[in-house]
């Protein structure tokens, strides 16, 4: 973070100063949970749907918080540090963030899109650092209040570029978010059904990450060509759409797979590089994304080719995991039916005599969708899997498909009778894919079996 003392953050939080009681002290960062606030940091008291930041003020206190902003409405009053009384917390905090970035000169590049959101973030901070001075954000700070901390906190205002991930669970969210770091480059990564509950249909949710590209600031859209949808998407807004796909050849940016190269066919010509080390066709879809954001900011293909070999996935994005001769594949942040196939498909060949297991948690707030994205999912893991385990009732159809096709399947609502399962199944020479929603935690299984065994 740079340099900030308490009167300042007052003032740009559109709360100007009227006394002197805040000083001149430079706090060392924000913070909006107690728990993990460090000393001299200003703790912002938002009030959120299980509790209220508030009610933890005592605690922020005692960790060594300089100052807190409050609601006017909460009526809470200190002796110890002094109190910054907003008419909302959450709001100010976004204020804060937005008045920080508009005063420097650094450009935002801005990823959203239902799926490979963070990968793509990474991958386009990675490639850009062959070139220019860059941050990106940290982790999947994406939300209403992860976005303005991930600019407040993990940027200093000498960057040429920043890089943030914008993500939504409701119409509208996004629009909030490009008020508060409106893009230079807009990235769309692809649009599915997740989140599909606050939906009536994929279209509502074309429409939604479309908001993305309506800033006027916005000078390039870098759009997926292969989605649903695509010609809604290229309308919206004003900027300039670039197009890119690994499936589609009539995309700007079109890329093909030839073992350890890739051939990519651009506006400027064909070029053929070295193939990034990472599994799966979809993230070679998230880094020709990148590669259409770097060359849209003058990367040379020469560039580009030298932070191939420092591309690296996130945490839980198709990790593996040698486990006494078990390779297990840790793809557990997420999923949706599309994710949840590509994984399926990208499962590396067993050993001799082994067996590929697909360990499948519940895709949540799909609503009136959720069956038939199970379906989906059941009947393509007909095709490369020979055992299903599945956690959580959610996974009822997929079931219900290998059932009927008396193939061999287990539903787990027990987390514990889940890990006996998998101990009961798995030997060595197998392949094991942990793959759902972030809710079911099936990275958990990981250190489970490591106790078990140990």
């Amino acid at each position: 973070m740079n340099p900030l003392t308490l009167l300042q953050i007052q003032d740009l939080m559109g709360n100007p100063s009227t006394t002197s009681q805040l000083g001149s002290q430079v706090i060392s960062g924000i913070c909006v949970d107690s728990r993990l606030l460090l000393p001299n940091q200003l703790f912002f008291a938002l009030k959120g749907a299980k509790s209220d930041g508030h009610s933890f003020l005592h605690e922020a206190i005692a960790r060594g918080a300089c100052a807190a902003v409050v609601s006017k409405e909460s009526q809470v009053q200190s002796n110890e540090i002094p109190l910054i009384h907003v008419d909302d917390p959450l709001s100010a905090l976004q204020t804060l963030a937005k008045n920080v970035l508009e005063s420097r000169e650094t450009k935002v590049v801005a990823v959203t899109g239902s799926l490979g959101k963070t990968t793509t973030k990474e991958f386009i901070t990675t490639l850009l650092s062959q070139k220019y001075h860059v941050v990106g954000s940290p982790g999947n700070s994406n939300s209403q209040i992860g976005l303005p901390l991930a600019i407040l906190n993990h940027s200093r205002g000498n960057e040429e570029y920043l890089i943030l991930e914008m993500g939504m669970t409701h119409p509208g969210q996004l629009k909030n978010l490009i008020q508060i770091a409106p893009p230079d480059i807009a990235v769309i990564t692809t649009v599915e059904l997740v989140h599909a509950c606050n939906f009536d249909s994929l279209q509502d949710i074309v429409k939604a990450k479309s908001e993305i590209l309506g800033h006027p600031k916005t000078r390039f859209g870098i759009i997926p060509r292969d989605v649903e949808g695509f010609q809604a998407m290229s309308q919206s807004g004003f900027c300039k759409k670039i197009s890119f796909s690994v499936k589609n050849s009539n995309a700007d940016y079109y890329l093909e797979l030839h073992n350890n190269k890739v051939q990519i066919v651009a506006p400027d010509g064909t070029v053929v590089l070295t193939a990034p080390k990472i599994p799966g066709k979809h993230n070679l879809h998230n880094f020709l994304a990148a590669v259409a954001v770097a060359r849209s900011l003058n990367l040379s293909w020469e560039e580009i080719q030298d932070g191939i070999p420092v591309l690296a996935l996130p945490e839980k994005r198709m990790q593996q995991v040698d486990m006494k001769g078990i390779i297990f594949i840790n793809d557990s942040y997420n999923a949706s039916a599309v994710s949840m196939k590509a994984a399926l498909e990208s499962l590396p060949q067993p050993k001799h005599g082994g067996k590929k297991i697909a360990v499948l948690g519940e895709m949540r707030e799909l609503g009136k969708f959720s069956d038939s994205c199970h379906r989906e999912v059941g009947e393509a893991a007909l095709k490369h899997v020979d055992q299903v385990l599945c956690f959580n009732s959610g996974c009822k159809p997929i079931v219900d498909i290998w059932e009927d096709a008396k193939r061999p399947v287990g539903l787990y609502t027990d987390f514990e009778e889940l890990v006996t399962a998998l101990k009961g199944t798995v030997k060595a020479g197998d392949v094991v894919l942990l793959k759902g929603s972030n809710g079911n935690g099936l990275w958990r299984l990981l250190p489970a079996l490591e106790m078990e065994e140990g």
